[in-house]
């Protein structure tokens, strides 16, 4: 019974790593080819720039993310050296890029 109870928890991680991983993979493709200009430390950057930071960070941070969730709020939403929220813009309207990545996570569960 124990080691069906463990090969079920698992398998339950590995899924769960998978669809974090997905969905990590799927927000800076997004951000990559939006026309949205991503703001870090003052300076703007395309989403292509960007996506290409928030890469090196999660790759330098994947494993203490343990969720879509744990990435946004401690990779991808400020500078870890300064402590500056990042910004993402597109077209007018300016936003923080933890609500930015937020809605763009809820739009690819709803898909799922």
């Amino acid at each position: 019974m124990k080691r069906i109870l463990c090969l079920g928890l698992l398998l339950v991680s590995t899924v769960c790593v998978a669809s974090t991983k997905q969905e990590i993979e799927t927000m800076l493709d997004t951000l990559r080819h939006s026309d949205c200009q991503f703001e870090r430390s003052g300076t703007w950057y395309s989403g292509k720039r960007a996506a290409e930071h928030l890469k090196d960070k999660w790759d330098y941070a994947k494993d203490e993310v343990d969720s879509s969730e744990t990435f946004i709020k401690e990779v991808a939403s400020g500078s870890w050296l300064l402590g500056n929220q990042y910004h993402v813009k597109c077209q007018d309207t300016t936003t923080t890029s933890e609500q930015w990545l937020t809605e763009q996570l809820q739009i690819i569960r709803s898909k799922s």
